[in-house]
């Protein structure tokens, strides 16, 4: 299936970040919903889903955490996901992001 992003808005609170994107799909609009805690391991920004929706629909918890990581560890978005050699650390802490140098 073929889709293209129209719009992303994110935000932060607490410790979590929500994503809200748009994107077409064959001409009509859909939204995805994802709710989740960033993190760093291995040099490598790390996403870990709470919650998420499709349109109005919850996405069980085992299928969102599976489609998250097949996300994270393709090819073609892995390099994408490599943080600067000096972060050691990336989380976000009162709806702020919070990074650690070394």
């Amino acid at each position: 299936m073929r889709s293209s992003v129209k719009d992303v808005k994110v935000q932060m609170d607490g410790d979590r970040v929500r994503a809200y994107v748009v994107f077409d799909v064959h001409g009509k609009d859909m939204t995805l919903e994802l709710v989740g805690k960033l993190g760093a391991a291995d040099g490598y920004l790390k996403f870990e889903p709470i919650s998420g929706q499709l349109g109005a629909l919850p996405i069980p918890q085992s299928t969102l955490e599976t489609a998250v990581q097949r996300l994270m560890d393709s090819p073609e978005n892995r390099e994408k996901l490599r943080l600067p050699s000096d972060v050691s650390e990336m989380h976000i802490e009162n709806g702020q992001l919070v990074a650690t140098y070394h």
